[in-house]
């Protein structure tokens, strides 16, 4: 199969962030509520899959960037706050990331939060510092239509390609 097709890289994607999102405690985090109607696990998975996909385009790390974006809103609190992020990056040491993953968990609210704790820098750390972004626009954006299509009494299918990265179909 092509490297160019779609579902390759979604397997490849899988084999790096597979050990995790199948992780019993990772997978509590479908209790939490994040960005409307999406979970903090469902937000985990879109952040990782933009990330993958920009490493892929800019030409960085995908391992790092794929992980750093599944990591770094791992954490069981209500904060809202910088202060979640030295959370999530304590959480992500669990699973034996490298260091570079941890910083970049750690320093993904820049330009929030203190100023003592040191900033990740680089390619990696803008690719998902990016790709959060994009997914928390994405799932408001969702939200949005959802609540409009709901409003209009249209139906609306939920992701296909969430659905493809947590093995449902």
């Amino acid at each position: 199969m092509s490297s160019k097709h779609p579902h390759f890289h979604i397997r490849e994607l899988r084999t790096i962030i597979g050990h995790i999102i199948n992780d019993e405690d990772f997978k509590k985090l479908q209790a939490h509520r994040h960005h409307m109607f999406f979970n903090r696990y469902e937000h985990l998975l879109n952040a990782s899959f933009f990330a993958y996909q920009l490493a892929r385009l800019f030409r960085a790390d995908l391992e790092v960037c794929a992980l750093a974006g599944l990591l770094h809103d791992y954490h069981f609190t209500t904060l809202k706050s910088y202060s979640h992020a030295v959370i999530a990056a304590k959480n992500a040491e669990r699973f034996l990331v490298t260091e570079e993953v941890v910083e970049i968990v750690r320093s993904h609210m820049y330009p929030l939060g203190r100023s003592k704790i040191k900033r990740a820098c680089g390619r990696n750390f803008w690719v998902v510092k990016i790709a959060d972004f994009s997914a928390a626009f994405f799932e408001i954006s969702y939200s949005i239509v959802f609540l409009q299509f709901q409003h209009n009494r249209i139906k609306l299918k939920r992701s296909k390609l969430l659905m493809e990265m947590v093995g449902e179909e």
